[in-house]
């Protein structure tokens, strides 16, 4: 077995920086909490120059370094960057295991005849890591915590099979990261390196440091075992981000956004997905919360195509207070690559097609964008919509349903010189919703209709056409239907609701 292990030095620091890109180049400091007495955990090239250093006290680096800026890594800033390294490790092994914090090990056994080798593997990771906004260090080896150990010393250590002993050997004690009262005692005995420690009898290390020497002697002479339980998959993608200042126009909520959105569809790239669906949960300022659902039309990659659905839920319905915090989740589905056809005319390009069908969904709401379907029903002039899917992708391999299969083109027909006309059938162009009309009676059938734009005197009339129906449901439907001809020439369906007892003209024929 092979494990690689994909650690993110000062990780409170990049997973801040990663989230707000203007702190790129500031003399940044992170500390543990708000407190001036917690701890500095990381800082940066910047700050480490003015003299600040990890371990300080939030008060003593203000006091070295009045110029550094103090921040402290909000949680879901630092869940968003802990699972973006755990979404590269994914998009190369299904195998993966969160241990801490920006660490993450994974299987990568099967993955060496892919990328020609170790070494490969991990520049791969490398390059992952660094699309998703995060410097990472890598290592190979045979088991977790020898991986981890590599990982800690440089960009890319690979440790070959059969030499875990000597490349521990040298290393100092600290990599191997022992239990503060474990590394206590073996200071006092002066062992200082993994070498001294495995040159120790196991027996007696056992005795005296109890069950944690024991599984610390047996890492440094690299006998640790290989047994590796990877994490439960995980289908949902969450960033967040807490604002210096509350926002209250759209324009720089939406700048906001975009960046999260940004983040949001690397992450998907990795998996090979786009957005599917897109949960908003934005913190008011007054301690209230607003969510907003993004049911996208058709999976996607380009998150500016999401951003117009957003920028239209939220013209709708504005959150009513200043904007704090902001949570997006994204549900990954997989964006459809259409498959055309020598005898059919050409396609459109997947990433076109997706971005159209959501644009549209934008303009007009996802639920009136699709293919039309009969639905199984009685009722008169009832239809709906379903999920598009293009006829390549309903046949065949790639999915099932009514699709358009290819063939060969049929034989041409003799051309008739002298073509006979056709009768011209009517048509009837529906009212959606159906408009309300005035009808007037006489001896039991309609001699005068009245509605939007038409009507008149009727001059011809058939019906009446009975549909009765769904009576066992909670909505039965009961309705006479007319076909009549007014004396301004229209052609109307009319029907009277005997439910209602209200009259409709249902459409006009062409």
């Amino acid at each position: 077995m092979r494990l690689a292990a994909l650690r993110v030095p000062d990780f409170p620091l990049q997973a801040l920086r990663r989230s707000y890109p203007e702190l790129g180049e500031a003399a940044l400091a992170v500390a543990a909490g708000p407190s001036p007495r917690d701890a500095v955990v990381a800082v940066s090239a910047e700050a480490a120059e003015l003299g600040v250093k990890p371990g300080m006290t939030a008060a003593q680096a203000r006091q070295v370094a009045p110029a550094v800026l103090l921040r402290v890594t909000p949680a879901e800033v630092a869940a968003a960057a802990g699972e973006a390294i755990a979404d590269v490790a994914g998009g190369l092994s299904p195998h993966v295991r969160r241990t801490r914090p920006g660490e993450v090990i994974l299987d990568v056994g099967g993955q060496r005849l892919r990328w020609g080798g170790d070494d490969a593997v991990a520049n791969e990771l490398l390059r992952r890591c660094h699309r998703v906004g995060l410097a990472a260090q890598a290592g190979i080896a045979g088991s977790a915590g020898i991986a981890v150990v590599a990982a800690r010393c440089g960009e890319a250590v690979i440790v070959p099979p059969g030499e875990e002993r000597s490349f521990l050997a040298p290393l100092p004690l600290a990599l191997l990261d022992p239990a503060p009262e474990l590394a206590a005692a073996l200071w006092r005995w002066g062992i200082s390196s993994a070498g001294a420690l495995a040159a120790l009898p196991r027996a007696e290390v056992t005795l005296r440091l109890g069950e944690g020497g024991l599984a610390l002697h047996r890492l440094a002479c690299g006998e640790e075992s290989a047994s590796f339980i990877p994490d439960p998959a995980r289908e949902l993608l969450r960033e967040g981000i807490v604002l210096d200042h509350p926002l209250t126009t759209l324009e720089p909520f939406l700048f906001t956004l975009h960046g999260l959105f940004s983040r949001l569809a690397g992450r998907l790239d990795l998996r090979g997905a786009g957005f599917a669906e897109l949960l908003l949960e934005l913190q008011l300022e007054g301690g209230g919360s607003r969510e907003y659902r993004i049911a996208l039309t058709a999976p996607t990659r380009e998150e500016g195509a999401v951003l117009a659905m957003a920028r239209l839920q939220l013209e709708a319905a504005p959150p009513g207070a200043a904007v704090e915090g902001i949570i997006a989740q994204a549900t990954p589905g997989r964006v459809r690559m259409l498959q055309g056809s020598l005898f059919t005319p050409p396609l459109p390009a997947p990433g076109k097609l997706a971005a159209t069908l959501v644009r549209l969904g934008a303009l007009v709401g996802p639920d009136r964008v699709g293919a039309p379907s009969i639905p199984d029903t009685h009722r008169p002039g009832r239809g709906s919509v379903v999920p598009f899917v293009p006829a390549s992708l309903e046949n065949g391999v790639r999915g099932s349903g009514r699709g358009v299969r290819p063939s060969l083109p049929p034989e041409r027909a003799p051309v008739s010189r002298t073509p006979s006309p056709e009768p011209r059938a009517a048509v009837l162009r529906a009212f959606r919703p159906p408009r309300p009309a005035q009808v007037t009676l006489a001896s039991g059938r309609p001699v005068v209709v009245l509605t939007d734009g038409c009507g008149g005197l009727i001059v011809g009339w058939a019906g009446p056409y009975r549909f009765v129906g769904e009576w066992w449901q909670d909505r039965p439907f009961a309705r006479d239907d007319y076909d009549v001809a007014t004396s301004d020439g229209a052609v109307l369906r009319l029907y009277y609701d005997r439910l209602e007892r209200r009259w409709y003209a249902d459409g006009l024929y062409d």
